[in-house]
């Protein structure tokens, strides 16, 4: 048997925990690594921009669980920051690897080209953006190292780094040393008293409700959850990060919750509940809808991976996991629901009146509807194109994603290729607005040279509309690009524009008939958003606006 080298330990210990593929740009440091990738048997997607290969490997871990990205030193992985930073903040599973100097170029402290200021800033900038990291500059401690950083990856759902010398990744590894790690446990007295807090509260609520959040998906305990609310018969609401966590047409989903950025009937629900049970949150300024809800804490549980708390009440080292598996098996009665808001209701098709109506955001999401089947996967970036589908139902769960929290723009294009590398025959449908769509839509370059079919819709209304309903000026305005030239750009693929709501539909069918990678520019007057948008922008302009302020 050969003796394994660091770069074949690493990629061979990646393969074991799940991951199928690798997402990179090649720069010369990180060429020695790449040439192990090459031959690790695991995929390789190569992207055109490092945003956009971190946005891919992020979308990557939300559907398969753990995604990889590969870059050069500085340069590189410097320039993937943003998207480490989005994965980071909204919990992705993402492992960075990057290539590296030599340890004989930092003993000699040479001004070597991609450095900055030392040749450890790199690492200690990704400190903040990751839950472990570590420079892989001794082989004899590399496998432990390698297996540190990926187990804190997979267990907190969080990015870790990696960096590999360009020589290093060649040498011959120790073996490691495996270590029975014990499992975390909780404290028994604690998590029995909060189980005993929880059901109290839940005998005594009249109007109980479960928001379920994105940390349930992360960790793998939605199903636990769901079983939850079905036994106590408690209606469910998702948030903006956790949209579609559970089929949105089951008997107890509710719609979605975020403040005043809700249906009314959903938040007024939420907000008069005795009883609201927070599974796997994130409390962020975006969940309170803008700090526009009305929770009263008294009359709030949390349950997260980091916090434990019953109103005014914390509960120490309580596992999520064990707490769900807890108040499932609790002894409490069924609750009895009243009327129920009812989710977005179905579509209506189109009339043969309408299909010459200029076409508006709502328009939009409302053919959407009608044209997407229950297994599409749908990817949306920032502004409207997430706010305006809080109303899209997904009737397969998880089949929906979006960075809500973090809101960076740039994000779904790429993100739809890493969930096309994920799952190859998913039907994936990206929403982007015209300003997103000229950060990292070049991106489909990429899905064309992997023969992915993404049906890409570019929602142009000239110019960045989100900013402009919160503090308008001319710094909102864009380039006007003729968007359907990109399929003859990349020489690949089939593209239309449409400006009514029958060029619309038409052009859903026909995309979805070619059986190709596609684009549809959409065009949307530069006034109309949806009304979602339209209270963020007013909460938020209040706060930015020195002006509304006033």
């Amino acid at each position: 048997m050969t003796t394994p080298t660091v770069g074949s330990f690493l990629f061979d210990y990646i393969k074991s925990k799940g991951a199928a593929h690798v997402f990179g740009i090649p720069g010369d440091f990180a060429l020695p690594t790449f040439r192990w990738l090459q031959q690790s048997g695991l995929g390789i997607i190569t992207l055109t921009h490092e945003p956009s290969v971190g946005f891919a490997a992020d979308g990557y871990a939300r559907v398969h669980g753990f995604g990889v990205a590969l870059v050069t030193y500085c340069v590189g992985g410097l320039n993937m920051l943003n998207s480490v930073a989005c994965a980071y903040a909204e919990k992705s599973p993402m492992l960075v690897i990057s290539g590296g100097p030599s340890p004989s170029d930092r003993k000699a402290d040479a001004l070597l080209h991609h450095k900055v200021r030392t040749f450890d800033t790199q690492r200690r900038i990704y400190e903040e953006v990751t839950v472990a990291n570590a420079v892989l500059s001794d082989p004899e401690t590399a496998a432990a190292e390698i297996m540190r950083v990926v187990d804190a990856v997979l267990e907190h759902c969080r990015p870790g780094y990696l960096e590999v010398p360009y020589d290093v990744v060649d040498m011959p590894i120790k073996p490691p040393t495996f270590i029975n790690k014990p499992a975390p446990e909780s404290d028994a007295e604690n998590l029995a008293a909060m189980i005993e807090d929880a059901a109290l509260m839940i005998t005594s609520a009249k109007q109980p409700v479960i928001i379920a959040d994105v940390e349930l998906h992360r960790h793998g305990l939605t199903d636990l959850a769901l079983a939850v609310a079905e036994k106590l018969n408690i209606p469910i609401a998702s948030t903006l990060l956790s949209k579609s966590i559970i089929s949105e047409t089951h008997p107890l989903f509710i719609g979605v919750y975020s403040g005043s950025l809700s249906d009314a009937t959903v938040q007024r629900y939420v907000e008069d509940s005795d009883c609201i049970l927070m599974l796997g949150a994130f409390i962020t300024d975006v969940f309170l809808g803008m700090n526009t809800a009305k929770l009263n804490r008294k009359n709030t549980l949390l349950a997260t991976t980091e916090k434990m708390r019953i109103g005014y009440r914390s509960y120490e080292q309580v596992l999520l996991k064990d707490f769900l598996e807890r108040l499932a098996q609790v002894t409490v009665g069924k609750k009895t629901v009243g009327h129920l808001p009812k989710p977005a209701a179905p579509p209506k098709p189109l009339a043969a009146d309408e299909r010459s109506n200029a076409l508006s955001i709502e328009q939009f999401f409302r053919i959407l509807g009608l044209n997407t089947g229950e297994d599409a996967t749908i990817v949306c970036d920032t502004g409207d194109a997430l706010l305006g589908a809080m109303g899209l139902r997904t009737a397969t769960p998880s089949n929906f994603l979006s960075d809500a929290y973090y809101l960076s723009m740039g994000f779904a294009v790429p993100a739809a290729i890493g969930v096309m590398a994920a799952e190859p025959h998913a039907r994936v449908f990206a929403i982007v607005g015209d300003g997103a769509f000229q950060m990292t839509g070049i991106e489909l370059s990429t899905a064309a040279k992997y023969n992915m079919k993404p049906i890409v819709f570019v929602l142009n209304n000239d110019g960045y509309g989100t900013q402009r309903h919160i503090l308008d000026g001319p710094f909102n305005e864009i380039q006007r690009w003729d968007y359907t030239k990109i399929t003859d750009l990349i020489r690949h693929g089939k593209s239309w524009k449409v400006d009514t709501c029958g060029q619309l539909e038409d052009a859903i069918h026909a995309a979805i008939k070619a059986d190709t990678l596609a684009l549809i520019e959409v065009t949307i007057p530069r006034d109309d958003c949806s009304p979602s948008l339209r209270r963020m922008g007013e909460e938020l302009g209040k706060l930015r606006d020195k002006e509304k302020r006033g």
